[in-house]
């Protein structure tokens, strides 16, 4: 959600409806049938909130065609696909399906109400003139005779029959997991970008049907898998493939990860403006709130569907924030951080260089890096600064800045 569009108290209310429903495990075909299908107060109903973010019809489509079966309709939208078999006329049959959503301001104050007209805005096809009705963009068998347009699109949309919806939700659940889709961009599923591993992609599209659209069961099995698991080191064969996922691709931590990490490596609690000290980067609902770090390091805007509004681009402001930036050194210089408690309680030099390589890139030191750095702690002298040098080094390094 995005408070150019949403209010504060909406804002809160869609993020914590969303939380609520992943943390459930809702299944995800009910968690879009309940999206798409909002209506009422946006405060007491907060998945109607969706449709305060994209309030024109044509927009309110070409979002949900994106994020939802990975079709990017927009391209037809002035005439039909040179190269896909979508065409123009689809385009506003697809949208003709919001056309009928209604907004009013509500009692409360920035509460709104989202509710079906009864006589619904007319889609316009831009060359001919004629009035679109909605219409599927592909044959359906559905027995959906619903007089609510958008019950009988949320209803196809969500079907198991629908050759693209668990598909495209599959596909953007492995890029999440191994840095590129199996169709990649994920959300350019069309005839000329095929998969790459089709067998694969259908099978894992027809366990999640089977499994009644169960996203922590999805995640739990690509995790489980040899693919997954495999080393970022590539062999002698393998070094060049791109393709067929042989070899993991190390990736930076996202901006709101390298923020969360950083504070839970060093123990420190987090200070965002809005939220309780403590509240997690990636939890924030509006993207507006004011965090420079973030920003640098590439948060996107939230104010479209694309997954390319993030950017992974490295410069060199990041590196020198990394290096001499507040955020870092406040984190690890901070009273009740993970330092200044191994301080506090007298530990010992192995178990101080142990703690902070645990904390930072989740394995014990080596032998070597042990020795070394008991040396250092014992060069210095002083060995709260030593310490902090120490998990300064390792969280510059690329096991920490990495997932690998």
């Amino acid at each position: 959600s995005n408070s150019k569009f949403i209010t504060e108290k909406g804002s809160w209310a869609f993020r914590n409806w969303i939380r609520r429903a992943v943390a459930t495990n809702m299944p995800f075909d009910k968690f879009v049938y309940q999206l798409l299908t909002a209506s009422g107060s946006t405060y007491e109903n907060p998945a109607a909130n969706y449709y305060r973010i994209s309030r024109e019809p044509k927009v309110v489509m070409e979002n949900m065609t994106q994020v939802f079966i990975g079709t990017r309709f927009q391209c037809n939208q002035c005439h039909d696909h040179p190269f896909e078999r979508w065409t123009q006329r689809q385009y506003y049959e697809l949208s003709a399906y919001f056309a009928g959503v209604g907004r009013k301001v509500g009692p409360v104050k920035g509460e709104e109400i989202i509710y079906s007209l009864t006589s619904p805005t007319d889609i316009k096809h831009p060359n001919t003139g004629e009035t679109i009705n909605a219409a599927f963009p592909f044959s359906s068998d559905l027995d959906n005779k619903a007089s609510d347009p958008r019950i009988r699109l949320a209803t196809w949309l969500t079907s198991a029959k629908n050759p693209y919806f668990a598909k495209s939700i599959v596909n953007r659940y492995w890029s999440y997991l191994h840095g590129a889709g199996i169709i990649d961009p994920v959300d350019d599923i069309r005839a000329s970008n095929p998969p790459s591993n089709p067998p694969l992609l259908e099978e894992m599209t027809r366990q999640f049907i089977a499994n009644g659209f169960d996203l922590k069961r999805l995640v739990r099995e690509m995790a489980r898998s040899h693919t997954y698991q495999r080393s970022f080191r590539p062999n002698k064969w393998n070094g060049d493939d791109s393709l067929n996922f042989s070899h993991a691709s190390p990736r930076r931590l996202t901006a709101e990860q390298l923020f969360d990490s950083l504070h839970v490596a060093t123990g420190a609690p987090s200070r965002i403006p809005g939220v309780p000290v403590g509240f997690r980067a990636s939890q924030i609902p509006d993207p507006k709130v004011k965090i420079g770090f973030l920003d640098m390091f590439g948060r996107p805007p939230r104010e479209s569907p694309c997954e390319c509004e993030r950017t992974s681009d490295v410069s060199l402001s990041q590196t020198l924030n990394m290096i001499n930036g507040p955020t870092v050194a406040e984190a690890i210089i901070h009273p009740e951080g993970r330092v200044a408690k191994l301080i506090a309680a007298k530990a010992d030099d192995k178990t101080i260089v142990s703690d902070v390589y645990l904390a930072v890139i989740c394995r014990p030191p080596s032998e070597s890096e042990l020795k070394q750095g008991v040396a250092y702690l014992a060069e210095v002298g002083n060995r709260s600064e030593a310490a902090q040098d120490l998990m300064w080094a390792l969280i510059n390094s690329p096991a920490f800045l990495f997932n690998r």
